[in-house]
């Protein structure tokens, strides 16, 4: 640590950090596609995956003030290569003019990497350099569907059903007793479910459109040794400790949901063009989106639990001839709902006297009204 006052500019800072990563990507995709008859068709495809990255991070300076929780000058260093093949294979059916069914095998893949965002806490915050490094992960799992346009080109149809394993999930997370952000690797995750999407265009109604969607998905950890939240006791499952890391609090939370993951969700809309009688363009929207309950944290913290929510946008516009202008009436989360999109436990809690950490969200902006102006020149 160094003792030396800070300089006048650096009185407020709590530190300094300095981290890069220079990395070299190869990614070459093979596809082939064959008719076995005029309306059958089989796609066999893959993608190889050479990447490698360097990286380093270090603090150059730290407030003197606080007791030297972060490393200074100390560099955490990386060298890391990652390989993998993804195939995929696809079979396409078109029944008829209108309608098209297929069924697919696929597979994904996302590199490891290092936490340039982190922060190299010291050994008595429980820190190691190994906290920076995660590994790559990789999916595979079916889906089939069919996709129609039915009803004269009225109506647009489409439906899906998947399944898909993830291995060595990647979850972000806050260890805010250390300060330190870090990605983690669940062991595997699986999501299944189905899709229906439809869009309606009447030729009775010219320039009206009707259009909705209704997905239910169960997304779960199938083996995951997660990071403890704050306050949680061994009767309440923190028991072991995170696989990788140096000693970090654990608890089995397989068979729990993934973050951000609802069962259902449904959204539905209109809206409508039309053309006054001097030539200028006008039109309304509305759009709505409903989330069913879902956990905001990544490591099943029952305090992170969401409200299920409706929330409604909506647009006006008029636009002169061509489109020259155009003036837009815009709102936004109508309905003024409180979106959290992701949580951590808040450092330096709970206080004395608390059971649990406060959650610090990251939410969705409140009901929004805005104008908009706007000219194209030609």
């Amino acid at each position: 640590m160094n003792s030396a006052a800070p300089s006048p500019e650096l009185v407020y800072v709590a530190s300094q950090k300095d981290s890069a990563t220079d990395g070299e990507t190869i990614s070459p995709f093979f596809q082939v596609m064959y008719d076995i008859t005029d309306n059958l068709e089989l796609s066999v495809g893959a993608r190889y995956s050479d990447e490698s990255k360097d990286s380093t991070f270090v603090h150059p300076y730290n407030n003197p003030g606080l007791g030297g929780i972060w490393r200074e000058n100390e560099v955490a260093a990386a060298d890391q290569t990652f390989r993998e093949w993804s195939p995929e294979a696809s079979l396409t059916w078109q029944i008829n003019d209108a309608v098209m069914g297929y069924v697919a095998y696929k597979t994904a893949y996302k590199s490891g990497g290092f936490s340039n965002s982190g922060i190299f806490s010291a050994d008595f915050m429980g820190g190691s350099e190994s906290d920076f490094t995660f590994d790559q992960e990789t999916a595979e799992g079916f889906e089939a569907g069919v996709k129609s346009t039915l009803l004269d080109n009225q109506l647009r149809l489409n439906l899906t059903a998947y399944t898909y394993t993830y291995d060595d999930l990647q979850v972000d997370f806050f260890n805010s007793p250390t300060f330190a952000f870090i990605t983690l690797n669940a062991g595997e995750a699986t999501t299944e479910g189905f899709e229906v999407e439809t869009e309606f265009a009447p030729n009775a109604a010219p320039g009206l459109t009707l259009r909705g969607s209704l997905s239910f998905n169960k997304a779960e950890y199938d083996n995951f040794i997660a990071p403890c939240w704050a306050g949680q006791t061994a009767a309440l499952g923190c028991n072991t400790t995170v696989p990788g890391t140096n000693g970090t609090p654990g608890q089995d939370i397989s068979g729990e949901p993934t973050a951000m993951a609802p069962e259902w969700a449904a959204s539905f809309g209109l809206s409508y063009d039309g053309i006054l009688e001097n030539g200028w363009g006008y039109g309304i929207a509305l759009d709505g989106i409903y989330s069913d309950e879902y956990n905001a944290s990544g490591f099943a913290n029952p305090h992170a639990m969401r409200d299920s929510y409706t929330t409604l946008n909506a647009s006006l516009y008029l636009a002169g001839v061509d489109d020259r202008w155009q003036v837009q009436l815009l709102g936004k989360n109508l309905t003024d709902e409180h979106i959290v999109s992701g949580v951590v436990d808040g450092p330096s809690t709970p206080l004395p006297g608390g059971e649990y950490a406060d959650q610090l969200g990251f939410t969705s902006l409140p009901r929004t009204l805005a104008v908009q102006l706007s000219y194209r020149f030609q």
